[in-house]
This record gives C-alpha cells, structure tokens and sequence, in this order.
C-alpha cells in the first residue's frame, strides 16, 4: 500500500509539471478599423429557423499564425457574461479560398448585439492575446432582416 501512495503522488507530480499550465492573456476589443487592418472581415446571411448567420474570415498570418481558439460569447442586456462554446474553424461556402479560416454561428437577429465572437492567439505577434469582436460594432442593425 506504501508503494502505492508513493506511486500516485510521483504520478501527480509529473502530471502536475508537464502538463500545459493555461496562462493570463491580455483582452481587448478589436475595433472595426483594426479588424481591417488584420484583414478580418465579418459576413452574415439569413439562416432559416437558425436566424441569421454570423461568420469571420480571415487568413491565418500575421497576428492570425498562432490562432489557438475562437469562442462565440454573449451576454445579457447589462453586459453580464451568459454562455459562450468554441468554434470550429470550417469553411462557410465550398468556394471559400483554402488559406481562409472562417468561424460562424447563428442567433435571431434580436440577440446579434448581444453576441461577440473572441479570438485568441498564444505566442502571438501581439504576445499571448485574446481580441473580441463585439458583432454590434459591425453589422447595422437595421440592414439585419428580424
């Protein structure tokens, strides 16, 4: 039984010094302007029952080559975080060019404002860095069919 204690505890030991430790990023809001200079651009289309879709392009270079993951986020009316999921980088249209990344998601248009999309890139040219693209920044609302 000693021998056992003694085996779990190394064990957790190793476990505890090679596994990845996750880290503080810094987060800021990515600006219209900025997402251009990037070259982030935001599209959108209806989405039947699903309301309307929301996706992201993007080439992964620049800040984009150390993309680590995209998350969807919203929150409510006083800017209190609700729910957020990952997105997975896939093509929106078969068309799409092979060196663009695209994340989506679909929300009745009511609750666009609401929803922003964060980008995170560790080891980036910005350093380890969370950007979040609040979609209300982007889209018109009124250009956005209810």
């Amino acid at each position: 039984m000693k021998s056992f204690s003694k085996f779990s505890g190394l064990l957790a030991m190793l476990l505890a010094v090679t596994l990845p430790c996750s880290s503080m990023i810094d987060v800021g809001v990515l600006t219209p302007k900025e997402a251009k200079e990037l070259g982030v651009v935001l599209k959108h289309r209806p989405n039947g029952d699903a309301g309307e879709m929301v996706w992201l392009e993007f080439k992964k270079e620049g800040f984009f080559e150390k993309l680590t993951y995209c998350e969807f986020q919203i929150s409510d009316a006083k800017g209190n975080h609700l729910a957020s999921a990952r997105l997975d980088p896939h093509p929106v249209n078969h068309e799409q060019p092979k060196d663009v990344v695209s994340v989506s998601f679909s929300a009745v248009p009511a609750e666009l404002e609401r929803c922003s999309i964060m980008l995170v890139a560790y080891g980036s040219t910005k350093g380890d860095v969370g950007l979040i693209l609040k979609v209300k920044d982007f889209l018109e609302a009124e250009k956005v069919k209810e």
